[in-house]
């Protein structure tokens, strides 16, 4: 019934989400307050909804409704949830990069490295200097 609530752009106000999950206007102002949601708003100034919102306002309510968690520790739970979805996607790049042929080409010009070819340092000559201790 509420989800009829929808605008055309759709968004939904703050009386259509509070009506979906049955909670009071004021506790949506509360969490926007807190830094939890952060709706957007209309050229009259009034809060709309977007589905991430929504999203996000399911998660708030989980962790205060069925897991007991406090508004401080929605707070972190949300911002260590952000740094770990990011993180993640950051892995995943750099994955896709190892993979990649440029890396490969990269790899194999390591391997065959020498003073000869331009490089550096000697490649594969390293050598372990095994030191006497002095028993005195």
């Amino acid at each position: 019934m509420a989800r009829r609530a929808r605008r055309k752009d759709g968004k939904y106000t703050i009386s259509a989400v509070a009506e979906m999950f049955e909670i009071h206007p004021q506790t949506l102002r509360m969490y926007e307050r807190e830094g939890l949601l952060e709706p957007g708003r209309s050229e009259g100034k009034t809060r709309l909804y977007s589905d991430d919102d929504l999203e996000q306002l399911e998660v708030i309510l989980t962790l205060t409704r069925e897991m007991g968690v406090n508004l401080a520790g929605v707070e972190v739970i949300i911002d260590l949830r952000e740094k770990l979805i990011n993180a993640v996607e950051r892995l995943a790049e750099l994955e896709e990069i190892l993979r990649s042929d440029a890396m490969e080409e990269l790899r194999d010009q390591l391997r065959y490295a020498t003073p000869e070819k331009g490089a550096m340092i000697r490649g594969r000559t390293a050598k372990l200097i095994r030191l006497r201790r002095r028993m005195g």
